[in-house]
């Protein structure tokens, strides 16, 4: 399923199997559509909030959503060999 949408007033598309988009909400679809759209502009800095327009996921207009852009520590774990 390709889907459409516009970040920031620039219009995009993000081709996802059709199963996985039936499992996600419209706001994990319209992060997953924000990252692509950074991706798609490497020269560009993220901006903390990206409008995006979800207007086509399989047929139906989503509407717009705000989207930000947070940093969050991320922690990874590996368990220590006891001496």
């Amino acid at each position: 399923m390709i889907i459409r949408y516009v970040a920031n007033n620039l219009p995009g598309e993000l081709p996802l199997p059709s199963s996985y988009v039936d499992q996600r909400s419209p706001e994990d679809l319209a992060e997953l559509a924000a990252a692509a759209h950074w991706r798609d502009h490497p020269e560009d800095t993220p901006t903390f909030v990206t409008v995006v327009h979800m207007r086509d996921v399989d047929g139906h207009d989503l509407g717009l959503f705000e989207v930000r852009c947070e940093q969050r520590p991320v922690f990874t774990a590996s368990q220590l060999r006891q001496a």
